[in-house]
């Protein structure tokens, strides 16, 4: 044997534990070479990994369990550079996430079913789950992509065993546990804009049956949005005058990253029976997302913004986990989970950044979100015909918030503000599920699950300034009348007229007043269900379900309230593991119907002046899936994830048509003056959505190479009901009105797209490190992940973009 062959060998071995490790874990190994190394040393052909999956609450293998669902690990997060949830659109068939800037969220949507409101009112129709607990504020979704044994995309309504209103899915993500070994690995990546990220984790074993991980996470860069100093639209546009308060910020950075975590992870195996898993991370974001740009400009590459707000975000996340298992007998397991979060989030929009032809300013000037949920569960290990999961739930979540608004336009001229003391959630649930093997090959299920719900705001005001004059100081706000002239906090009662609640004082502008009164308790309860049979022959699973979703009601401003949300899905899917003469191929399909009801829709009401939620329409979404995995050749690799769908409006009738004059008005009977949106595209929707990854390992003196190319392509996707295919231009630039008509499916939406990635990874020939080159959006194609309906431009209204062009280097070395 050479000295090459010599360290080749050493190599390898590494490679080999990393392919075992891989295929143990939830999630997709897409690294051909370590399934290669492993056929370098075992002299056996190369075999797709075994997949385990965690979707009916234990432990399965993907192929053999009949759901729906993408697993991905957290070597395929990293190579496709996807750092949290928003990254995650396109990767996953049906999947399209969102950001709302205004509140630093995400919004999820899952063959199209998911929110426009995941505020502090509302509740995903896609769950969020982390360790088996409920992420309940979306905004604390982002920052778990790290650190991960893997994540799964759960498609389709999870009604039984999964704790909350999951209309539409559920995405698992399932943190990496300590081991009885030392063991670390580290990871430190460079790129353009100044990128500079660095993770990691470390497993200490204490004693025999006691150890912790620590795991930590750093990633920041300048941003690639340009803050400018000279106003495009020039000085004499609707500020009213307005000079106070507006000072151009040139040195704050702008659609930038700005994020750190960490994680410390103990197990304690306290006897044969007994484990108990406790984790606590805490996160902080204090990036400049989702900066509005002008869609004229975007197309010359200039990425401009004219900021005159204090723009800035600090939002902190602490989380506290716990997992106690306890096998009652051999065949009988117990478990007790509990979750408790706490996010502080304080926020400054700047919601013109010198497009709009006016001044508007969104300001969070806190939010504090606290929730706590529990679950007990339990369900039989032993290997007999019958399987049985059941348990008991409960979910309780309060939030402090105020939200002020500063404008100058035709609904408002001065300021609100928004201020909920005590907006809140409790939730209880008792679910069962059963299966049982009627034969070898053929298995029934069956379940059931009832959520009581409860919403509620104590002492919510909203407030508007009596003379159109701001709220913040520095615009002349000084003098308005704030929440406690209306309230005592600590009560939620009305205060003496024309006097401060805390104290006694006579009120500088006493005519000021709560414009609406926002108390409310609205109750709600509904039983769900599951029935499916499957059938499942050597390498081959076919499978049949429906079943129903549900989402909680959600309450608004003024003391209202919608009803539930309720999704019913029919479902047939096959999994497949074939191997032919060309390689092994795994072909996992899925077609489905979903019959939605009662949808919650979320519009801003002028005459109300507020944002106001109904229900108002029906749908109907049907689709199909393929998951396509082919190991060809020495050391090729090609995965595909596609999906086709059909999601539109049955039954939706609105005030509002829009820009589409395929949205008929109703000209006769009680609803003469309204417009029919039937037959619509549902938002964020697309017909057509795929995947292509193809990478190829090969090994040379110096190490292993493997170059990858992905390939992704989103269709036309609709922001709004509405569908708008036109848009008014009513701009402002250098003090010139802009006006005329712009015309395109994307005048509130995004158009049809296609998007390359490119990335070559090096292992050498000895040591246990890599390299992973990297480029991303490989053409430079400017997408848009929102919209403002604000005075449109020549080429479509201002929306908020994702990255350009980037490109880096990845260092990895584990120990």
């Amino acid at each position: 044997m050479s000295k090459h062959s010599t360290s080749q060998a050493f190599n390898k071995k590494s490679f080999l534990s990393k392919a075992i490790r891989c295929a143990l874990i939830t999630g997709v190994c897409t690294t051909p070479a370590l399934v290669h190394a492993a056929e370098a040393e075992t002299d056996q052909a190369r075999e797709i990994e075994v997949i385990q999956v965690t979707a009916e609450r234990r432990v399965g293998n993907l192929q053999t369990t009949p759901i729906a669902v993408t697993a991905m690990s957290q070597e395929a997060l990293t190579e496709h550079n996807i750092a949290d949830v928003t990254d995650l659109t396109g990767y996953v068939p049906s999947l399209v996430v969102s950001g709302q800037e205004d509140q630093s969220d995400i919004k999820v949507y899952i063959r199209g079913v998911g929110t426009n409101n995941p505020t502090e009112t509302g509740d995903q129709g896609v769950g969020v789950y982390v360790d088996g607990v409920y992420a309940a504020r979306a905004q604390g979704a982002l920052a778990l992509m790290y650190d991960l044994e893997g994540i799964q995309v759960l498609r389709g309504p999870q009604g039984t065993l999964f704790g909350r209103n999951n209309t539409g899915g559920a995405l698992l993500l399932e943190t990496k546990k300590p081991g009885d070994e030392f063991e670390g690995d580290f990871q430190m990546t460079f790129g353009n804009y100044n990128r500079q990220q660095i993770s990691g984790g470390v497993t200490i074993p204490v004693t025999d049956n006691l150890s912790f991980r620590l795991a930590g996470y750093l990633d920041r860069d300048d941003g690639w949005v340009n803050a400018i100093d000279t106003d495009p639209r020039g000085s004499e546009h609707n500020y009213s005058g307005l000079e106070i308060g507006r000072v151009a910020d040139t040195n704050t950075k702008l659609n930038n990253t700005d994020v750190r975590s960490a994680r410390l992870t103990g197990l304690w195996n306290i006897s044969e029976d007994l484990t108990w898993t406790a984790s606590f991370e805490t996160f902080s974001d204090q990036g400049n997302h989702g900066i509005l740009l002008n869609p004229v400009l975007v197309e010359q590459d200039n990425f401009d913004a004219f900021i005159d707000s204090p723009v800035s975000l600090d939002l902190t996340s602490d989380v506290w986990r716990s997992t106690l298992s306890y096998d009652i007998t051999d065949g009988i397991n117990v478990e007790y989970i509990v979750g408790h979060s706490q996010l502080d989030r304080h926020q400054v929009v700047d919601q013109d950044a010198g497009v709009i032809s006016r001044f508007q300013e969104g300001r969070t000037e806190y939010q504090y979100s606290d929730a706590t949920s529990h679950e007990l569960k339990i369900q039989n290990t032993d290997n007999g015909p019958l399987s049985w999961t059941t348990g008991l739930y409960y979910f309780e979540e309060e939030t402090n918030i105020r939200f002020d608004f500063d404008g100058q336009g035709s609904w408002l001229q001065g300021g609100n503000t928004f201020i909920q003391p005590a907006r809140g959630a409790e939730s209880k649930a008792a679910f069962l599920q059963l299966g049982y093997q009627l034969t070898d090959e053929l298995t029934l299920t069956a379940g059931v699950r009832y959520t009581d719900d409860l919403k509620y705001d104590r002492g919510g005001r909203n407030i508007q300034d009596c003379n159109n004059e701001f709220i913040r100081p520095t615009l002349g706000g000084s003098q308005l009348s704030v929440f406690e002239d209306f309230l005592n906090n600590s009560t939620g009662m009305e205060g003496a007229d024309g006097l401060d609640d805390y104290t006694g004082l006579e009120r500088t502008r006493n005519q000021c007043a709560a414009t609406l009164r926002n108390d409310i308790e609205d109750e709600s309860s509904k039983t769900t269900y599951l029935l499916r049979a499957d059938y499942q022959m050597k390498d081959h699973l076919i499978y049949a379900s429906v079943g129903t979703g549900y989402r909680a009601g959600v309450i608004q401003d003024g003391g209202e309230s919608t009803k539930p949300e309720n999704s019913t899905s029919y479902e047939i899917g096959s999994k497949s593991d074939i191997n032919t003469e060309y390689g092994d191929v795994r072909i996992n399909l899925a077609a489905f119907f979903i019959d939605y009801e009662d949808l919650i829709r979320s519009g801003f009401d002028e005459d109300k002046n507020q944002i106001v939620n109904s229900n108002v329409a029906a749908a109907e979404i049907k689709g199909v899936e393929a998951e396509i995995t082919w190991l060809f050749g020495d050391g090729g690799r090609l995965d595909f994830a596609g999906s086709y769908l059909d999601a539109s409006y049955t039954d939706y009738i609105s005030d509002n048509g829009g820009d589409n004059p395929g949205n008929e008005l109703i000209t006769e009977g009680p609803q003469a003056g309204l417009y029919d949106l039937s037959g619509n595209t549902l938002p964020q929707s697309p017909e057509l959505q795929f995947s292509a990854n193809l990478s190829w390992a090969f090994s040379t003196d110096h190490g292993d190479y493997i170059p990858r190319l992905n390939v992704r392509y989103v269709d036309d996707i609709y922001f709004t009901d509405q569908n708008q295919v036109s848009s008014a231009i009513n701009n402002t630039i250098n003090d010139v009105q802009q006006t005329g008509t712009y015309f395109g499916d994307d005048a509130a939406g995004q158009e049809a797209h296609t998007k390359m990635n490119l990335g070559m990874k090096f292992y050498p020939a000895e040591g246990d490190w890599s390299l992973d080159f990297y480029v991303n959006n490989v053409t430079d194609k400017m997408t848009r992940s929102s919209v403002s309906f604000d005075n449109g431009t020549a080429a479509g209204n201002p929306g908020r973009y994702a990255a350009p062009r980037t490109f880096g280097v990845r260092f990895n070395t584990s120990f």
